[in-house]
């Protein structure tokens, strides 16, 4: 395609001394220069031509070349064709916008600088050249094949009618095929496991060039898989990880066989074999594992907390019923901040449904002795609980002693809330028209439960007993924006603790335990459970940074950990213990450790929900390692 008529340029514009500018510029280009005055001769000359390139001026006569370009792009012969716009005037970006738009691919102003002109030009006839060379090869390749098909079809039609159908199965059933020959290294992929695999083209593969697309980590393996073949050999099977070449890594399952191959050569083999696509499979797998693992540890949490406030109310109880009533409200009321954590993902608790939750039972008939105020407000998921419980307590206080145990009383309880960040808000509880309170002698369940928690977020406490009424106020930062209540889900399980044995003497001396742990009344029970055998608890600190500033700063013997703190891991707080020299051991809900890293995985663990005597083991073995 070297003549010059093979390749054609047409140049429009409406001053012939321009055209004739264009021409002295491009006559070494080896092209066929076509010229047209205005936009019609330039359609004439489409017509009866052949065009690469349309050089033509913006401003013209009757069409100008912006509708010029479009009328060409229009038509489906020319709807490809490189149109260069030249332009004596300045044009605005609006212009040159719309001038790609419609179709140009480059902009040339004036005056023209011949070898700028010259060079655009030469490209994209060039272009236009290797496209036509391209056609012609695509052309004279499409005609062998279907040379090549035509003199084969005869011989190998039952050859194709099987291999169609085996097509047919494999898709339908969503596999592909391979067929692997030892003696020449080549793999044959079926061209729907090319699909799965994310690579095109028909012919054969080395086994190196398979092995590339082999996730690094099981490379070796499949290798040692595919080598081991032998012509006796049954049928072998293994999964591994594939990366694609977009970088996505997808989960496969290969089964595959030795099988004779005397076509080709004598005493000759070859494996042949499916690959099934098992990426949804094991996904749903990971989502099940996982679903367990959160089950699991949120059952041991609750299982704590229960365990937790069982033995804080049976301290106070008078009698066996007066602790099974309170036990019974109590686990009542936080069975119903779970229920609103549940229904909000885990995210918060609106603080009005938490109220209208717990207060419930306490209302009267007329439903006019509790008055709810307040903006919508979400409380934090790790205080939900334990401020369910201490509502249930102040309401139950009230109907004992305060203005509930009266027709005449009320309560109201209201809140605010104060700009800042994070945000905070001002609970009050507002007890009026009962008998006269006293400040009692020792504090309630409710009243232990609220300062525990809020005092780990920083949030104030204040209870008044004026002549009037009980009054109690809460400020902290407990409010939450719905939008951002929304965690991810928690690391895997931890594996299962060691058996069981014979708990170790966790008395064999007074000892500083540091204790780190998010659930408040988990941290109470155990600081409880511990100072009831003589030790000195360190914190408890409730989350990460808390865990590690007591850590660096505390002289501590030994030190109980929770695993997961929220969204975070106590792992800071181990390298911390580590530093010091200070043995410790893991609580967690978990039954595997995959969040923590490898050299954590092995440390000694207190699996939940736990007994003093399971404490008193684990400090035993700690306390002979301080």
């Amino acid at each position: 395609m070297s003549a010059r008529d093979d390749i054609n340029v047409l140049l429009v514009d409406d001053q012939p001394a321009k055209l004739l500018t264009y021409e002295v510029i491009l006559k070494g280009l080896g092209v066929n220069l076509l010229k047209a005055t205005s936009a019609r001769q330039a359609l004439e000359q489409l017509l009866r031509h052949e065009v690469a390139v349309v050089l033509v001026d913006v401003s013209m006569p009757e069409l100008d070349g912006f509708e010029l370009a479009e009328m060409l792009r229009q038509h489906p012969r020319y709807e490809r064709t490189a149109i260069i716009f030249v332009s004596a005037i300045h044009l605005s970006d609006v212009d040159r916008i719309r001038g790609y738009q419609t179709g140009a691919v480059d902009y040339v102003p004036v005056p023209v600088i011949p070898e700028i002109l010259r060079a655009k030009v030469r490209i994209f006839v060039e272009l236009y050249r290797k496209t036509r060379q391209l056609e012609e090869l695509n052309n004279e390749l499409e005609r062998r094949v279907e040379e090549r098909t035509s003199a084969l079809e005869a011989s190998a039609m039952e050859l194709r009618a099987s291999e169609e159908r085996l097509r047919l199965a494999s898709e339908a059933a969503g596999f592909g095929t391979y067929d692997y020959n030892p003696a020449s290294g080549e793999v044959y992929w079926s061209p729907y496991l090319r699909g799965i695999v994310g690579i095109e083209g028909e012919a054969p593969l080395t086994l190196d060039k398979v092995f590339e697309f082999v996730h690094p980590d099981q490379r070796e393996d499949v290798r040692r898989h595919m080598l081991a073949y032998a012509p006796d050999g049954g049928r072998r099977e293994i999964e591994f990880r594939l990366v694609r070449p977009d970088g996505e890594t997808r989960w496969l399952l290969d089964r595959g066989q030795a099988v004779p191959d005397r076509q080709r050569q004598p005493g000759g083999w070859r494996v042949v074999g499916t690959i099934v696509d098992i990426t949804e499979r094991k996904l749903a797998e990971d989502r099940q594992r996982l679903l367990m693992a959160e089950l699991d540890h949120r059952v041991k949490n609750i299982l704590g907390n229960v365990s937790a406030v069982a033995h804080l109310s049976s301290q106070r109880a008078a009698s066996v019923e007066s602790f099974v009533a309170a036990l019974d409200g109590r686990i009542q009321a936080m069975s119903q901040a779970h229920t609103l954590l549940a229904r909000g993902a885990w995210g918060g608790a609106d603080l009005h449904d938490l109220l209208t939750a717990v207060l419930a039972p306490f209302l009267s008939a007329a439903r006019d002795n509790i008055r709810i105020e307040g903006s919508p407000v979400w409380v934090l998921p790790d205080l939900a609980q334990s401020l369910a419980l201490t509502l249930h307590e102040l309401a139950t206080n009230a109907l004992k002693h305060g203005a509930l145990s009266v027709p005449t009383g009320r309560v109201l309880v209201s809140w605010t809330v104060r700009s800042s960040d994070p945000p905070r808000f001002h609970l009050l509880w507002r007890e009026q028209g009962g008998p006269a309170v006293s400040e009692p002698a020792t504090r309630g369940f409710g009243l232990t439960v609220l300062e525990a928690a809020a005092s780990g977020v920083g949030a104030l406490v204040e209870c008044r007993f004026d002549s009037d009424g009980f009054a109690y106020s809460l400020d902290g930062p407990f409010e939450m924006r719905p939008e951002a209540s929304r965690f991810g889900p928690r690391p895997r399980q931890l594996t299962p603790a060691p058996a069981t044995r014979p708990a170790a003497d966790g008395r064999c001396r007074r000892s500083r335990i540091l204790v780190v742990e998010d659930e408040a009344l988990i941290a109470m029970q155990l600081k409880a459970d511990l100072e009831s055998v003589g030790h000195h608890v360190v914190g408890p600190a409730r989350s990460l940074e808390a865990g590690i500033s007591l850590a660096n700063e505390k002289e501590i013997d030994v030190a109980l950990v929770d695993v997961s703190l929220g969204p975070e891991t106590s792992a800071p707080i181990a390298d911390a213990l580590l530093a010091k020299k200070v043995p410790f051991a893991f609580v967690t809900g978990y039954s595997d450790a995959p969040m923590l890293p490898e050299y954590l995985r092995e440390m000694p663990r207190l699996t939940k929900p736990y007994a003093l005597a399971d404490v008193q083991r684990i400090l035993g073995d700690l306390l002979k390692l301080a």
